[in-house]
């Protein structure tokens, strides 16, 4: 079960997201599984499964070395390219932004970062920090 209120998904496991499906591909390409495949149609099938799967699991390296690949270092919102970029939560955990995929995180500047966390009230964020759950 994901939380997203929770920044990191302690105890998710790789099948939590990707059960085995008889005969087809575990990782939703539709692939049907040949003789003597039991969860994967490919190696690149398992390997982005993984790569979601740690993601959503809230494993920061993961989130950054595939943030960089896609951004570079550079923020967007100023366009600053910086070492010391920041990945950050579109949607934030505090509103239930945890337990995602790539698509709700941005490669921001520290100075856009920093802007854009203290945008948020804290009485906002203190409203929202009681655990909820959700199933995926």
């Amino acid at each position: 079960m994901l939380n997203y209120f929770k920044r990191y998904q302690v105890g998710l496991t790789l099948n939590d997201l990707y059960p085995a499906l008889e005969g087809i591909c575990a990782c939703g390409c539709g692939s049907k599984l040949t003789k003597g495949k039991k969860k994967w149609f490919t190696q690149e099938c398992r390997q982005e499964a993984y790569i979601k799967f740690a993601i959503v699991k809230g494993d920061t390296a993961v989130i950054r070395s595939q943030l960089y690949a896609l951004d570079h270092g550079a923020c967007r919102c100023c366009g600053e390219i910086t070492k010391d970029w920041q990945a950050d939560h579109i949607l934030p955990v505090f509103e239930g932004g945890a337990g995602c995929d790539l698509s709700n995180f941005q490669t921001l500047c520290k100075d856009c970062h920093s802007l854009k966390s203290i945008s948020y009230p804290k009485q906002q964020q203190s409203l929202h920090m009681q655990p909820q759950y959700s199933q995926v």
